[in-house]
């Protein structure tokens, strides 16, 4: 609802009910019920002042709109517990005690016992039924804004950890690269170095010299630059031997029997195929099988390997969940992970549930990248 309707509506059903309930009554009470609808558009900046305003006219029978909007005001937008209580207690007893009060003695010795509890009552009922509203409407605001708040620390997060995620798995691509890169630099140098002693050209010396400086540079260079990636989102494991083709019977055979895997790689030529090549496709098959035991314990998962024209094909298949997933934490950063490794080869990789209710990865990385 806009805001100037919110205002408004509360002043002309008070206007309406203040015509048609005192508009014979005289100038005066007629007075007093117009001055307490025409402070009601003022109750969101003063609610405090305008429930004072508002308090004269519950001496008027049956006129109540103008107060019980004044009361739910307070109640929504003043915070003090004990400022909330005095108003209704307020509200309670301009509305129970006669106008005016003179008149009480009198109105208490002629009302019978029922009729003053029904008076009570719904005098009660006149002040707190507006502060209950008000207090609802309150805290369910606050709560909302307390999701919001919270909806965007978690999105926040999720973007930090994503981040980091991307920002270790390329520390860590960079530490793996760092084995075939600087092998290379190094025997760059090492036989620019034996061509500078075993050759008697000068021309021919002084080019293998600028290569030699040039590789220890560039030697020097990549350590530097990985010490860095290893420093700012890297783990500790150093330089470690990485895992290979060669090691995933291994991890085939420790993730199960329910394991079905068809590793066609020709054995003369996968030995041959790039190292990052060979860590990737561990990788990959690592976190599917991992992702499978969590999400579908026990069911079939079959692990297909091999070579698609220049392309190695990884086809990773789990059928439906037979037991309810395992509760384990999981930052859910995985599949972004094995995604950035794959594209830093040149490759593609994708993963989404099946018709039948089952799981498939399927990643295809080029053998020369």
């Amino acid at each position: 609802m806009p805001t100037w309707a919110a205002l408004g509506l509360p002043v002309v059903v008070a206007v309406v009910e203040s015509l048609l309930l005192v508009g014979s009554e005289g100038p005066v009470q007629l007075g007093t019920a117009l001055f307490a609808a025409a402070v009601l558009p003022l109750r969101r900046r003063w609610p405090w002042l305008v429930l004072l305003a508002t308090l004269p006219a519950l001496w008027i029978p049956y006129l109540w709109s103008a107060s019980i909007v004044a009361l739910y005001t307070v109640a929504r937008y003043d915070r003090r517990r004990w400022a909330l209580a005095a108003a209704m207690v307020l509200v309670i007893v301009f509305d129970m005690v006669p106008y005016p009060v003179s008149d009480l003695r009198e109105f208490v010795a002629g009302a019978d016992v029922s009729e003053a509890v029904l008076i009570a009552g719904y005098s009660l009922l006149t002040g707190l039924a507006p502060a209950a509203l008000g207090l609802l409407v309150r805290t369910r605001a606050e709560l909302e804004e307390r999701l919001c708040e919270l909806q965007r620390s978690q999105a926040s997060e999720r973007e930090l950890m994503a981040e980091k995620v991307l920002a270790t798995e390329r520390a860590r691509l960079a530490r793996e690269m760092h084995d075939v890169v600087a092998h290379q630099v190094s025997l760059i140098s090492v036989q620019a170095g034996a061509l500078q002693v075993a050759t008697r050209d000068p021309e021919a010396a002084q080019t293998a010299a600028e290569i030699r400086r040039r590789s220890v540079t560039t030697l020097g260079e990549l350590r530097h630059m990985v010490a860095v990636l290893r420093a700012s989102g890297a783990d500790s494991t150093g330089l470690a031997p990485q895992p290979t083709l060669a090691d995933l019977p291994r991890l085939i055979a420790e993730a199960g029997p329910h394991i079905t895997a068809d590793l066609a790689v020709p054995a003369d030529e996968g030995p041959a195929w790039p190292e990052p090549l060979q860590r990737a496709a561990f990788r990959i098959v690592q976190e599917a099988l991992t992702n499978a035991g969590k999400h579908a314990p026990g069911a079939p998962v079959r692990v297909r390997l091999g070579k698609d024209g220049a392309q190695l094909r990884i086809d990773i298949t789990n059928d439906a969940p037979t037991a309810p997933p395992l509760e384990l934490p999981s930052g859910g950063h995985g599949l972004p992970g094995l995604r950035e490794r794959a594209h830093s080869l040149g490759g593609t990789l994708r993963a989404g549930p099946t018709p039948c209710g089952g799981y498939r990865l399927t990643a295809q990385l080029p053998l020369r990248p």
